[in-house]
């Protein structure tokens, strides 16, 4: 599949894993990323097709350190819990070594104060084609309800070596409502709607049929 389909697919990706409960995505470099809250202190972030990325991330094969600002008031923080799942069926570890500081291209600043969290894990985690990262903010007064505009920093990693190879992610995500529209809890209205499972499902048809086409003329 070429890079422009694979990078179309990334995109479609994101739409459908948002297209069930309101959420917050973006797509770069062919990865594509999805942040939900769960409740007030709880999130999901989903990260798709990694193993698979385009650009200067094409080399990577591991993740080493997240960065999540604008997720509202963290002067209760007092640690993070991060648990990974992924769909190899296989156990997936992540170590965290420091949670407080600002993610850079050196790795996460721990004499930084970022106003969020830098995760670094201790073991980079492995590419596969889903990494689901559940992550619970411990402390007082966390609330994540109030969400508008998360701000995500993803450092993609080479086994050793300590640095994010290639670009730094660094983006405010975009928030999408639910399917039937409706703004529940950990996102702010847009106006913006998600398509219908029945349109999702034609567009994955055609990005399938243009992906055949193309393999047959080369043939």
């Amino acid at each position: 599949m070429s890079k422009s389909l694979r990078l179309a697919a990334a995109a479609l990706l994101t739409v459908l894993a948002a297209s069930a409960q309101a959420g917050f995505v973006t797509t770069s470099q062919g990865v594509a990323f999805s942040l939900q809250a769960l409740n007030a202190n709880t999130f999901t972030l989903d990260i798709q097709n990694a193993n698979h990325a385009t650009g200067n991330w094409s080399s990577a094969t591991s993740i080493g350190y997240l960065g999540l600002k604008g997720l509202g008031s963290l002067a209760g923080l007092t640690g993070v819990n991060v648990t990974v799942s992924s769909n190899s069926g296989a156990p997936v570890s992540w170590t965290l070594a420091s949670f407080s500081g600002e993610l850079g291209g050196q790795g996460c600043n721990k004499n930084a104060n970022s106003g969020g969290i830098c995760l670094d894990g201790l073991a980079d985690l492995t590419l596969v084609n889903d990494l689901l990262f559940t992550i619970q903010l411990m402390g007082s007064g966390i609330d994540l309800t109030g969400i508008s505009a998360p701000h995500l920093k993803v450092g993609f990693t080479q086994p050793n070596s300590s640095k994010p190879v290639g670009d730094l992610l660094s983006v405010d995500m975009t928030y999408v409502q639910p399917t039937g529209g409706g703004t529940p809890s950990g996102g702010t209205s847009t106006g913006n709607t998600v398509p219908e499972p029945a349109s999702l499902a034609l567009a994955g048809l055609a990005l399938l049929g243009l992906a055949a086409t193309r393999r047959r003329r080369s043939a």
